[in-house]
């Protein structure tokens, strides 16, 4: 049987993995069919030929649950089942705890920046209402 699965590169504590199609009892790191994608779980990158991955699966290939998932995500489970398929934007990023931790640290100081432009344009904002409106007990020149 063949099975869609994740084959092991990278080094130790930074993996990649390459997508790939083998035989279902050949070992992890062995000799693959065919090369379908990538996969970078620590940048949250997902690459794959999904008209490869396609024909694999209409001719009988099995999925693994992370490819499953990868699939899923990217909008080729649907596809393969005949319906449009839609690519959900950071999808991966939901599906490991230290990934969303090494995410959010990194757009921190974006977020920061943002926090601290909003209260400058509001001021800005409320300083063009009160030249436009009239302060209490203030006459206008509207006859």
């Amino acid at each position: 049987m063949v099975k869609l699965r994740l084959k092991r590169l990278g080094r130790k504590k930074h993996p990649f993995y390459r997508i790939v199609a083998m035989n279902a009892n050949a070992p992890r790191s062995g000799q693959a069919l065919a090369e379908l994608g990538t996969y970078d779980p620590m940048a949250a990158v997902f690459d794959l030929d999904e008209e490869a991955a396609l024909q694999w699966l209409r001719n009988g290939a099995q999925m693994s649950e992370t490819v499953h998932d990868l699939l899923k995500s990217k909008g080729t489970l649907a596809k393969y089942a005949g319906e449009e398929g839609v690519e959900k934007e950071g999808a991966l990023s939901h599906d490991k705890p230290k990934r969303r931790k090494k995410l959010a640290s990194s757009s921190a100081p974006a977020a920061e920046e943002a926090v601290a432009e909003a209260p400058a344009e509001e001021a800005v904002a409320d300083s063009a209402d009160a030249a436009e409106t009239p302060a209490e007990g203030e006459a206008t020149d509207e006859s």
